[in-house]
């Protein structure tokens, strides 16, 4: 599969091609350099390569722990690092030292304590006292560890499991057993419904799933190509490793305990023989779970075999099993209890020395930046590993082509022809869409920060961003008050591909729906579904397809591909019965928006009078129906500065509490308040600071002053709404919720390309 950097490149690669190719006899021998580099410095300008420091192989094994014996064809590492250290912070917090109140539900606190909280959610309140985030916090008494060699006492330090060479392999085999298996299940409920339509019982469906989801589905996958015995013969255990490191005092007793869990294996008699290996010096012992005794014992029940497989295919699984051992062993390496799980002792290999591990290679380099950060985990997938893992993931065509070939094979449901034909559709424009993702080698960092970092880098890419692309809209997120905000540009290819998808599926969905309706079973719900569908079919059809095709093609092909998402707290309250006039004229309300570029106007306008169109003839059928008048509410619109806003009346709006569609020639707003669509607009106009990728932010210092603010006037204004004060408990149980809050300040994602690799920060920032 190709690198998503060099797919973005085939557009001008083919422009700098087809110009050479029109001046062939002026070409020269170093023209085609020229093009590579003119495609470069093109690239270049759009996505700049940034420095990232280098760190030296020494470097990374002084930091990184276990990683330094592995050797360099490892395809997977998962490392977790100051497991001790790390959680020992984390409960030192405010916010951990919140949440822990809570968890322990010690809820029956004196009068003065809870006068106490009381007093604190009032000093909250009230700006002329110091805010709860600003006052002192005691010390914590200094953690003393648990000397006892408990199974959680092994993470303290750093735990490193690791997959070796073939790993991705053998996990693709795995996942490919289960698309089979979705696979057979959906063919057995195809064929189970069609059956039963056949006979008119529903009963006989039932019964059918029941005994086809047992031995028939083992059967089913036993002698499958893609999933019986072929695919056991290809499946090997890969090696695995298990690391924990330990302080030396504790090494031996850890290196027994894990010696001691790994000793049940003994259990199986003849089947196991106990192994020994000695490699860096370090003596490994263990069991090997033997394949030819495991194949013998299978031998013995061959009777319970016949039923799902033939004679050959018996004998080439006995055969298989022969030569498949399993090698369990554990050590001593260094600072680590070590152990070792795979296919042969002679699997279990270790870098001599960090310059011939996997830390001398590149594959590592993500993790550069971030070695003098106290780490609390890393994990490492090789590229081609997970290429392979993705590639047999499966999706939605199994279950599709599960139900195609079961229709294919009974005459129940009458000509299913059409209905395969849709299936084979959703399949095919689901493959074109997951052509559009790549892999690359992934690689993550997680630290404490401010909180809690995850740096990620490289991995899986759906396609769906488009990275290239400027956020005309960034700055809008950088606005005084905004709560949560997210942007980026919509691929256009994944777009379009996208909404192929989708419109197949629906196809599909009611193709399906119409053949279950045709169907001949009675009961109470399938009576009322066919009635159900035969209104729909009958009636609203025409204007849904409509619908559909006005809201898929004219409307979203007039807008731009950027979207931005922008909540705020500023919106004020709709005078609502019965609530203090007071109240409304202080209270605020959450403001929702979304905003993108409008790129036609014209064709924008046309999608809502066919919607319009299409909508008004629905309310006439439904009045029709009920027998009473459901009219067409007629849109209202006011304009300003040319912007123009369409809204349907109804009681209790206002200007900031007015669901709407604010349009002007550049840009399209859908939201909850006119007031923050036009706002939106003209800071959308006015331009500012451009971002790049996928931006998503929540301010929670925002929810925090929002939350103050509205319990302030609760609090003053509780008798006028509900007749009574806020009573003790209740001013306790806020008081918690806003320390809990005040310990919160923003999460935040940034995705985006550096060097043509895919990064995404994601930063969880406490107090």
């Amino acid at each position: 599969m190709k690198k998503r950097a060099n797919w973005l490149l085939i557009p001008a690669v083919a422009l700098g091609l087809g110009a050479c190719k029109e001046k062939k006899t002026a070409q020269t021998p170093d023209a085609p350099n020229n093009v590579v580099e003119t495609v470069k410095k093109a690239v270049a300008q759009v996505i700049p390569e940034t420095t990232i420091p280098k760190a030296s192989t020494e470097e990374r094994a002084a930091k990184l722990g276990f990683a330094k014996y592995l050797p360099q064809d490892t395809e997977i590492v998962f490392a977790l690092h100051n497991g001790t250290k790390n959680i020992d912070r984390i409960k030192a917090s405010k916010f951990w030292k919140m949440i822990e109140k809570e968890i322990s539900g010690n809820n029956t606190i004196s009068e003065e304590g809870i006068e106490a909280e009381i007093g604190v959610a009032e000093a909250v309140m009230d700006p002329a006292v110091a805010e709860i985030e600003d006052e002192p916090v005691a010390d914590e008494p200094a953690v003393v560890a648990d000397e006892s060699m408990g199974p959680a006492a092994l993470f303290s330090e750093e735990f490193t499991l690791a997959l070796g060479k073939t790993s991705g392999e053998q996990l693709g085999h795995l996942l490919t057993l289960n698309r089979r298996s979705t696979y057979f299940q959906m063919r057995t409920i195809a064929k189970a419904f069609a059956e039963a339509v056949k006979s008119g019982n529903i009963d006989q469906a039932t019964q059918s799933f029941a005994s086809s989801f047992g031995t028939e589905m083992i059967k089913d996958l036993a002698n499958d190509p893609k999933s019986g015995v072929g695919l056991i013969e290809k499946l090997t255990m890969p090696p695995i490793y298990m690391a924990f490191k330990t302080k030396e005092k504790d090494r031996e007793a850890a290196a027994q305990q894990v010696s001691g869990m790994m000793s049940s294996i003994g259990m199986l008699g003849e089947m196991v023989e106990p192994v020994s290996i000695e490699k860096m010096g370090s003596k490994f012992e263990g069991y090997k779970i033997l394949g030819e005794k495991v194949s013998e014992t299978l031998a013995g029940s061959r009777e319970m075999l016949q039923d799902q497989l033939d004679a050959a295919s018996i004998d080439r699984l006995i055969a298989t099993l022969a030569k498949k051992d399993l090698v369990m062993v554990s050590g001593i390496l260094g600072d680590h209890v070590v152990v070792f799980i795979g296919g042969s002792i002679d699997d279990l290999k270790l870098a001599s020395d960090a310059g011939s591990s996997i830390l001398a290679s590149d594959a590592f380099a993500f993790a550069d930046p971030y070695l003098a950060k106290d780490l609390a985990a890393l994990v490492y997938g090789e590229k081609k590993s997970l290429e392979t893992i993705y590639s047999n993931s499966g999706g939605l065509a199994d279950v599709t082509d599960g139900f195609r070939d079961g229709l294919a094979g009974s005459d129940g449901l009458g000509d299913t022809r059409d209905l395969e034909a849709l299936f084979k559709i959703v399949g095919e424009r689901e493959a074109a869409l997951r052509q559009l993702a790549v892999n690359d080698a992934f690689g993550a960092v997680a630290f404490l920060e401010d909180g809690m970092k995850i740096e990620l880098h490289g991995g899986y890419d759906s396609g769906m961003t488009d990275w290239k692309k400027p956020n005309q809209l960034a700055h809008l997120g950088k606005a005084e008050g905004v709560a949560l905000f997210a942007n980026f540009n919509f691929d256009a290819a994944f777009d379009q591909k996208a909404g192929d998808y989708y419109e197949a599926l629906w196809e599909t969905v009611y193709a399906i729906a119409a053949k279950v309706a045709e169907s001949p079973i009675e009961s109470a719900e399938l009576t009322q579904f066919k009635e159900g569908f035969k209104l729909f079919d009958g009636k609203f059809r025409p204007e849904v397809t409509a619908l559909w095709e006005a809201f898929s093609k004219d409307f979203r092909s007039s807008l731009g591909q950027e979207k931005a998402w922008i909540i705020d707290l500023k919106g004020a309250a709709p005078a609502v019965p019965g609530i203090p006039q007071k109240v409304v004229d202080e209270a605020k309300i959450p403001r929702v928006s979304m905003i993108c570029p409008v790129t036609d106007r014209t064709k924008l306008a046309a999608s809502w009078d066919k919607m319009n169109l299409n909508l008004t003839s629905s309310l006439a059928k439904m009045s029709e129906i009920s027998g009473n008048n459901i009219p067409m509410q007629k849109p209202m619109s006011t304009e300003k500065n040319g912007n123009a806003t369409w809204f349907f009346p109804m009681p209790l709006f206002n200007d900031d509490f007015l669901p709407s569609v604010t349009v002007s020639d550049k840009w399209f707003v859908a939201s909850s308040s006119k007031n923050q669509a036009l706002d939106l607009i003209d800071k959308a106009t006015t331009g500012g600071e451009n971002g790049s990728g996928l931006s998503i932010s929540v301010d929670f210092k925002v929810l925090e002053k929002y939350s103050k603010d509205i319990y302030k006037i609760v609090d003053e204004n509780a008798e006028a709404m509900r007749g009574e004060a806020l009573s003790t408990e209740d001013k306790k149980n806020i008081s918690r919720v806003l320390s809990v809050m005040a310990t919160l300040d923003k999460f935040s994602l940034q995705g985006r390309r550096e060097n043509s690799v895919m990064r995404t920060s994601f930063h969880f920032k406490v107090k």
